[in-house]
């Protein structure tokens, strides 16, 4: 295999509907000259292929993947072309121990011994449960929330395994693929149980993934989904707040007062900025837009966030009831959520109704405490946990009597902080880059939590905050949504400065000495960062960007290293603000390639996916092309 590296001067070009680079009206004549409209036809006609093969799919199905809850939702063509609000979601999700039902199921998948799928969801936990309390546990593999496994991770490789409840390793890609396909097989039950004939064929899927997730994680969700049964050309990835937003636009949302005083809730108008929020279990993901004149959304600031979910509040539960009840030497707490699976589901459950009610008016939270706690604190520390309560720390704020804790609001609130200051700080950044906000939106799982919308709204009172009615299926709507019209989304902007590695002209005083290498006559530096489309720009979706390379092998396929930067202006791919992201492998013809062959290698950005091609320059005859992120 060959690489870029044997390219010396790489010519660049832009797609003719924006240029990235300030040139003068001569050379930026020469440079469209140079284009090939072909390409410009060609990019044209692949996006129109893609939207008419959608349009003809009688159903679109959006699967929300989330990192504590999934669910799914669909709508039919005909319904979206005259009530697009008409969206169906599933509301059979059961939780039998507390008779709870909602549009979410856990993301818990169970395998049985021999590594074959047994049950997914509130099923998946309650037959755990069940087997552990039978002590009959230790040969299955259960999996839960790990989700937050792609979150952040550039290094991301295809083989990752997952460790499941007792330390046992599967590759991740296999529970990914067993998660999917258990929620699109169930979106087909459903049709069918409601006399639909409809194949699979017929629907169109989305699958949500966090605006924050970077190509690797992206890619790795697509194939899991394509493993999981769903042809790639039927798929489309939508950004989560991306998908909350257009779900928004459809609904009434926004109130305002007519000229007679009269009030009235209408949906986000044209020249409107606004923020979303998207608040889920395991990170939240911040985008801001701008509604256009013709309602579609442009971004404009780059997608953020981080992992500051509602997960984070469990965590601050976990580590209050290990300081109550632990010892030094003496894990109470950890042994109780091994030895009694069925019981610490229902505590955990419990406790995921209070912090959803809590406010800052909260005096006191009642969580009743299982019998099987009890009797392993006298077991292991001899103590009682009327007692364990007097001696903690919370001895002035807690109480025990009877089956319950009774905690006063603070101790409560004390989970909140970290998440909720989190988010506080990077919305009052964003808001610092942009002072034309008007709203809000806050949406997901963990926007059901009072004391979060308390809190955005005492800190930002001059910006009108806004909660819809089901703000944990906003995203899920509103992939649906996306699914059926993905020119929705008009603009985004580039989360990294992205390029390749080439061998460039060594520059003295720029470059080190350790890159410079003498060929022939030239001197050239290693690992120079060749820049396609810079941090923070507005790229508007299908704009492509195009450069040219020299084919030095005549028989190997050429490796083309992407690599991501956090900086606008990037010197070499080896610095460490650069990040490899993959590689694009281009394939040599039957007979090798050209004497003095050049590749084109040609990116197309502003869409949720990176889309990569290659071509002979001389020639204009294409070649097929992998854009691996995963190897």
């Amino acid at each position: 295999m060959q690489t870029v590296r044997g390219c010396v001067r790489p010519i660049e070009w832009y797609s003719f509907w924006q240029q990235q680079d300030k040139l003068d009206p001569i050379c930026e004549m020469n440079v469209k000259q140079q284009a090939s409209v072909n390409w410009t036809i060609l990019a044209v006609l692949k996006c129109l292929r893609l939207f008419h093969r959608m349009s003809d799919r009688l159903i679109v199905a959006a699967l929300d993947f989330g990192t504590t809850y999934s669910g799914y939702a669909f709508s039919f063509r005909h319904d979206y072309e005259s009530q697009p609000q008409k969206i169906c979601t599933n509301t059979a999700w059961i939780a039998s121990g507390q008779g709870l039902v909602s549009w979410k199921t856990p993301t818990t998948v169970l395998l049985n011994p021999d590594k074959t799928f047994d049950s997914f969801g509130y099923k998946a936990e309650e037959k755990y449960a069940e087997l552990a309390e039978e002590e009959e546990h230790e040969e299955w593999y259960y999996f839960s929330r790990f989700k937050m496994m792609l979150h952040n991770k550039l290094g991301l490789k295809r083989d990752i395994s997952l460790e499941d409840a007792n330390g046992k390793q599967m590759p991740a890609n296999t529970i990914f693929t067993m998660a999917l396909k258990f929620l699109a097989d169930h979106v087909m039950e459903t049709l069918h149980s409601r006399s639909i004939d409809v194949r699979k064929k017929d629907v169109h899927w989305v699958l949500t993934v966090p605006a924050i997730w970077n190509e690797p994680a992206k890619q790795f969700m697509r194939e899991v989904a394509v493993k999981a049964g769903i042809e790639s050309c039927d798929l489309t990835l939508a950004l989560e707040p991306e998908a909350a937003a257009l779900y928004c636009q459809i609904t009434k949302v926004v109130r305002s007062v007519s000229n007679d005083g009269k009030e009235s809730f209408g949906p986000l108008k044209p020249g409107t900025k606004y923020m979303v929020l998207d608040l889920g279990g395991g990170t939240v993901d911040v985008t801001v837009h701008e509604v256009l004149d013709d309602d579609t959304l442009k971004e404009i600031i780059k997608a953020s966030g981080g992992a500051w979910g509602g997960t984070k509040v469990d965590e601050g539960f976990s580590k209050t009831m290990q300081e109550l009840l632990d010892s030094d030497n003496r894990h109470v707490y950890q042994e109780f959520s091994r030895q009694y699976k069925s019981d610490f589901l229902e505590l955990q459950r419990d406790f995921e109704l209070k912090k959803r009610t809590i406010t800052e008016e909260t005096n006191k939270i009642h969580i009743r405490i299982p019998v099987s706690l009890c009797t392993l604190l006298r077991d292991m520390r001899d103590l009682t946990m009327e007692e364990a309560v007097k001696k903690s720390s919370f001895a002035e704020k807690m109480t025990f009597k009877r089956d319950r804790i009774h905690m006063s609001g603070a101790i409560m609130r004390k989970m909140f902080e970290q998440p909720i200051s989190s988010i506080l700080n990077h919305t009052c950044h964003l808001l610092e880059k942009c002072n034309d906000i008007r709203y809000i939106l806050m949406i997901g799982g963990f926007a059901e939590s009072k004391l979060v919308r308390e809190a955005i709204q005492r800190d930002f009172p001059d910006i009108q905050v806004i909660t819809p009615d089901d703000p944990g299926l906003c995203v899920v709507k509103g992939a649906v949504l996306f699914g059926h019209k993905p020119a929705a989304i008009s603009s985004r902007i580039s989360k990294c400065t992205y390029g390749v590695a080439v061998h460039g002209d060594f520059i003295s005083g720029v470059h080190p000495e350790n890159k410079k290498e003498v060929v022939g006559n030239e001197v050239i530096c290693k690992d120079v960062f060749s820049k396609f489309v810079e941090i923070s720009k507005d790229v508007a979706v299908g704009d492509r960007v195009s450069k040219t390379y020299d084919v030095t092998c005549r028989e190997s396929s050429v490796i083309v290293s992407v690599f991501a930067s956090s900086k606008p202006y990037p010197i070499l791919t080896t610095d460490k603000d650069s990040s490899k992201l993959g590689d694009i492998t281009i394939h040599p013809p039957e007979d090798g390639w050209p004497q003095n062959a050049k590749i084109e290698v040609d990116m197309w950005f502003g869409g949720t996916e990176f889309n990569v091609q290659a071509t002979d320059a001389a020639t204009k005859k294409s070649y097929s092309t992998t854009f691996d992120f995963l190897n």
